[in-house]
């Protein structure tokens, strides 16, 4: 990996930010990294960004790459970690997450956004995020809640470009990763990984680096 080389990180949803960074850098120490939540302006800040050898897509950040026509002179290579074609069970993409769980989830975080966070890292096979104790500011609120909308009304029924690098781990409980290999032959199944997303950025420095 040359030393420039730089890395765009499109994050999933709830997903503390320092935390995040903390475990990318920590595999790819060398390189330059920037990391954008999944919020309505996400692909724009993107593009402003510049140009980056390598674009990914963490989960919820997986389906916003999917569905953003980004140029290949601002994203370089794709990567998609834990990727979501569609995530509720209705959509038959390999979401394992029934639409009226999301929806109710929707509600609960209206009532209570912390708790709420905290229920779906344990959901999701988060163990290694820390738990969420702080109230959210009024901005992060929105963009939470647009997430969650985002997930219940988006979904990728196109093919997926082969080129796109994809891995997926074999515990997820968000994710069928059986259903989602009809439609991606290429992707990688991370042995003992859950939705968590420190196996397989490690996974993807093995892969890459």
């Amino acid at each position: 990996m040359k030393v420039d080389f730089k890395m765009a990180w499109i994050m999933g949803w709830a997903l503390p930010h320092d935390y995040f960074e903390s475990q990318v850098v920590h595999a790819f120490p060398d390189a330059k990294h920037c990391f954008f939540e999944p919020t309505p302006k996400v692909i724009s800040n993107l593009t402003f960004a510049g140009s980056f050898d390598l674009t990914v897509g963490y989960s919820l950040g997986s389906l916003i790459l999917l569905k953003s026509a980004i140029p290949n002179s601002v994203s370089g290579k794709k990567v998609m970690l834990a990727p979501i074609l569609g995530f509720t069970q209705e959509m038959l993409l390999g979401g394992k997450i029934p639409r009226a769980q999301l929806r109710y989830t929707a509600r609960q975080f209206k009532l209570d956004p912390s708790l709420t966070v905290n229920k779906f890292y344990k959901l999701s096979g988060l163990g290694s995020v820390p738990q969420r104790t702080e109230p959210y500011c009024s901005e992060a609120l929105h963009n939470l809640a647009y997430g969650l909308e985002y997930l219940e009304k988006n979904s990728f029924m196109e093919q997926v470009d082969e080129d796109i690098l994809t891995l997926c781990g074999e515990l997820d409980s968000l994710l069928d990763w059986e259903v989602l290999k009809t439609r991606i032959p290429e992707m990688h199944i991370i042995k003992q990984a859950t939705h968590d997303p420190v196996k397989l950025i490690e996974a993807l420095k093995t892969l890459i680096t």
